[in-house]
């Protein structure tokens, strides 16, 4: 008679041994190989193309293909060891069948462990299957320690960049005599503040390069400083009438100071606003004054991949606009034959000096044509609405107002409002004359593509996997040193190893007695020397065992009837 050990169904110990040793070595070794591939690329900048290593695309395949190769191993070496342990623990115990198909479908099916047999009699296989089902996780983590950043890196170069010549002549109508003050503000100015005021923001910037880059630079330009109260309520009337006090909206122009030259005055601004519903008034209404200056503007331009950002650093007021000089002389002069405004050419009737504050004139002018003036609100008989004076005030078309509909008017923050529709209108007219530049130092920052290798994740995760494996091989051996042959996984020896014709009458069919018969592997009491699931008192003791090696000795062995299939019970 053939003992298990020696049962052709079975392996020697060697093989299954050998099996787990050489997979677990073989995930060992393409871990290193991911390590030494992720190591050559790091620092490197991608190459171009998809089916080369060194591109983005082809690492990503190859570190995939390392770790689901790394994954199988090591599944393969924990597959192995939880045959050994399974082989074990049906020799040990009796299951329920309900344990027996967790116990044998564990690895495949993540509800094998909600059966309570499977964790009250086979503990160690529990811990092996739940640890082969951590494998696959490795393909989500291992690839992902190759990336690719950006490194940004600084350079700075003398550039030119786009500003605005104040002293020219081209906001105001240019008049050939020098002797006639300023008319009107130009196209230009009318164009360049409209789409600003309207458009909410300033118009856009051109990047004097490619790709990213900075600057800083300074204009002398126009500016507002606004506060709360007026100092003279005189400046501020509106029309007579069946009107609402007070009203919604009421602008005007005046001079906090006697101007320098007489010809321009109404530089600076007063205004009143009230929020309005339903063509009723909400509050008291607020009062507020803007001083215009002569400003030196501290910007800061960032452009990314074109796409512009423009902060105002600083502003610094330098004097009060109603005391721009015409000329280079302190003194206050009426006439316009002084020689200080003349530059004494036919085509530039005018200095520069002329030429800045006409020029911050015609602006203030251009923006006063959208907010001087009045909104009130008049009622005649059933019918209530707004009243704009002039009929072209375009007030609440700007930032100044939230909303202005149905009768209801919502005002934001108009003192600090009025600032930053002077600066958005200053940083709108350095984009309209690219032929005007001036010089400033640009700081480039190129981005460049590079991989980027963590080490020490990698082998956090394979360290890991490869530490899980090796419990599981362990218990592995253990179950093999204690089963005494190498068991295997493949069906015919499935089948084999678990053939009793005793069970052929039972019903093993859903819901029967799967929750209360109880099955034991282990040597079948009929003397055949085989091993298969039986009941547990049909099974050989230790004693009988240990009795039929001694009878048995110097007998010739039997060997196993061949397999014969033959109708059983249906299932």
């Amino acid at each position: 008679m053939k003992t298990p050990a020696h049962s052709p169904i079975f392996s020697n110990y060697a093989f299954s041994l050998c099996k787990m040793a050489l997979t677990w070595l073989a995930a060992l070794v393409v871990a290193g190989g991911h390590h030494v591939f992720n190591a050559s690329l790091n620092g490197k900048k991608p190459a171009d193309g998809i089916l080369t290593p060194e591109s983005q695309a082809g690492a990503s395949f190859l570190g995939t293909m390392f770790a689901f190769l790394v994954s199988a191993f090591l599944g393969m070496s924990g597959g192995t060891a939880f045959i050994q342990s399974a082989r074990r623990i049906v020799q040990r115990r009796s299951f329920t069948l309900t344990g027996l198909d967790a116990l044998w479908s564990s690895p495949h099916n993540v509800l094998a462990f909600l059966s309570f047999d499977f964790w009250k009699s086979a503990r160690e296989v529990v811990i092996v299957a739940a640890l082969a089902w951590a494998f696959p996780f490795i393909v989500t983590f291992a690839p992902g320690t190759l990336s690719v950043q950006n490194d940004i890196k600084p350079s700075s170069a003398a550039c030119m960049v786009p500003t605005f010549d104040f002293g020219s002549s081209a906001l105001y109508d240019q008049l050939d005599s020098a002797s006639k003050p300023f008319l009107q503000p130009s196209a230009l100015a009318s164009r360049v503040v409209g789409a600003t005021l309207l458009g909410g923001k300033p118009l856009s910037p051109t990047s004097p390069c490619t790709g990213n880059c900075s600057y800083l630079t300074s204009v002398n330009a126009p500016s507002f400083s606004c506060t709360s109260g007026f100092p003279n309520a005189s400046d501020l009337t509106w029309g007579s009438g069946a009107e609402r006090d007070p009203p919604p909206w009421v602008g005007g122009n005046f001079d906090a100071a006697v101007p320098a030259y007489d010809a321009y005055s109404g530089w600076d601004f007063v205004g009143h606003y009230a929020d309005s519903g339903n063509f009723i008034p909400l509050s008291g209404g607020t009062n507020f004054t803007c001083i215009a200056y002569n400003s030196t503007y501290h910007l800061n331009y960032t452009f990314t991949q074109s796409i512009p950002t423009v902060s105002v650093e600083q502003i610094v007021l330098n004097q009060p606009a109603t005391q721009l000089m015409l000329g280079n002389n302190s003194q206050r002069d009426s006439s316009i034959d002084n020689p200080d405004f003349v530059n004494g050419s036919d085509t530039q009737p005018h200095s520069a000096w002329f030429n800045t504050t006409t020029n911050y004139y015609a602006v203030l002018s251009s923006l006063y044509t959208f907010v001087v003036g009045n909104i009130t609100m008049y009622e005649s008989g059933d019918s209530e609405n707004f009243v704009y004076s002039p009929s072209n005030l375009a007030v609440t078309q700007t930032a100044l107002a939230t909303s202005a509909e149905n009768g209801n008017i919502t005002w934001g923050d108009p003192v600090t409002a009025m600032e930053s529709l002077l600066s958005n209108i200053t940083l709108s007219m350095l984009t309209v004359d690219p032929s005007q530049t001036t010089g400033t130092t640009c700081v480039h920052s190129d981005s460049l593509p590079y991989f980027s290798y963590n080490a020490r994740r990698l082998w956090l995760v394979y360290g890991l996997a490869l530490g899980l494996a090796l419990l599981c091989d362990l218990i592995g051996v253990l179950a093999l040193l204690h089963n005494r042959f190498s068991a295997m996984a493949g069906f015919t020896d499935f089948l084999a190893a678990t053939r009793n014709p005793e069970l052929d009458d039972v019903d093993f069919s859903e819901g029967s007695q799967r929750d209360r018969l109880r099955l034991r592997y282990g040597p079948l009491g009929d003397g055949s020397g085989r091993q298969a699931f039986a009941f547990p008192d049909s099974l050989q003791t230790a004693e009988d065992c240990k009795g039929l090696r001694v009878s048995g000795r110097g007998e010739e062995n039997h060997e196993l009837a061949p397999l014969t299939f033959k109708k059983g019970p249906r299932v």
